[in-house]
């Protein structure tokens, strides 16, 4: 068992993380979750030795007396060196190693991750899945007891993350693990145990089903639905298309939706902003069926008492725009109530599926 006990971390006053203690059994792994800015990433960072927290300022994984390694996000390849360049670095000059034995290493855990074929790329050439397969190798050619892996699918499209997510199952056979990650699909699939985090605390420790279908507590329920959704206030018709396009994107990969779901979902929510007014706040919430491919789009907005989206009410302009947001659709409903306006469109199935 490795234990983490009492970290707290402050930085310019602002409190980050407050006595956060935790065990993790040999082999389990473990699952953080919580919105950003809550202290994941820094409570992993601190479990590394990368951060001192405020009781310990030297290495703690040298007091755990465990082999710690740390994938990051941004994956921190070093640009200049190839791929096994990167993870004979380490063994060659902290572990002292000879050359020809640090490469024998490399080699096997590059085959590992299915990367043995491109030992002699450089990052630029990978793309990010592969980039942060090489990152996890090169992790493991240290031989750590323990890996902490800070969002290691965070956005990947669909065929990258499938490729990290098949090594990410066999690590969980062979190492302690503890990952920080937002892709509930992933930590569903892969956690032993999930922790949510909130205000830099434990908020809520349990098994994964417990956690992610029936939480106790209502901060753990309210995060769970806004992950499960994409919500998005529009609020002015100059809001930032290319972040929403992105949001969408980012939402579709993590269900492992067919390469082309996000365009078809892009197009149907502009086609539908073609259409309606954006004088006012739209609020936007996209979902998508837990059991099904399907996703929904709900659309919630003021204004006066014309149904936008009745085929006498479209514009000759807006027709086109209508037309094509009929072929997305298999439903489309729009209901008003007093300048209050609920849209509802289901996306085509067969769309969501293309590659």
């Amino acid at each position: 068992m490795i234990e983490f006990l009492h970290i707290s971390k402050s930085f310019q006053g602002k409190e980050i993380l407050h006595d956060v203690s935790l065990s993790v059994e040999e082999r389990q792994t473990v699952c953080i979750i919580g919105e950003s800015g809550c202290g994941k990433t820094t409570l992993l960072r601190c479990m590394a030795g990368l951060d001192n927290d405020n009781h310990h300022s030297s290495d703690r994984s040298q007091k755990l007396k465990v082999r710690v390694g740390m994938v990051f996000q941004k994956f921190n390849l070093f640009e200049n060196m190839n791929v096994l360049q990167n993870l004979t670095f380490a063994p060659i000059h902290v572990l002292n190693m000879k050359k020809e034995e640090a490469e024998r290493h490399a080699m096997e855990y590059l085959k590992m991750v299915g990367m043995s074929g491109r030992a002699s790329y450089y990052p630029d050439q990978l793309s990010a899945g592969q980039q942060q397969r090489v990152a996890i190798a090169r992790c493991l050619v240290m031989k750590p007891q323990l890996l902490l892996l800070d969002e290691p699918l965070s956005s990947l499209d669909p065929i990258s993350r499938s490729e990290v997510m098949d090594v990410l199952r066999k690590l969980k056979r062979e190492i302690t693990l503890i990952m920080v990650s937002h892709d509930l699909n992933a930590v569903a699939e892969l956690a032993d145990r999930v922790i949510f985090m909130k205000d830099g605390s434990i908020c809520e420790d349990g098994k994964p089903e417990q956690i992610l279908s029936s939480p106790l507590k209502e901060e753990t329920c309210h995060f769970i639905s806004r992950q499960k959704n994409l919500f998005y206030t529009i609020s002015s018709q100059d809001f930032d298309r290319p972040e929403l396009n992105a949001r969408i994107e980012n939402y579709c990969s993590r269900f492992g939706l067919g390469g082309q779901a996000h365009r078809f979902v892009q197009l149907a929510v502009e086609e539908l902003l073609n259409i309606i007014p954006l004088n006012d706040k739209i609020e936007l919430v996209l979902s998508k069926n837990e059991n099904e491919v399907r996703m929904s789009l709900d659309v919630d907005f003021e204004g006066d008492d014309k149904e936008y989206l009745s085929e006498e009410n479209i514009s000759e302009e807006n027709m086109l725009s209508f037309n094509i947001l009929q072929g997305l659709c298999d439903v489309i409903q729009e209901n008003v109530e007093t300048e209050s306006h609920h849209i509802h469109l289901e996306l085509n199935q067969d769309r969501l599926l293309l590659r």
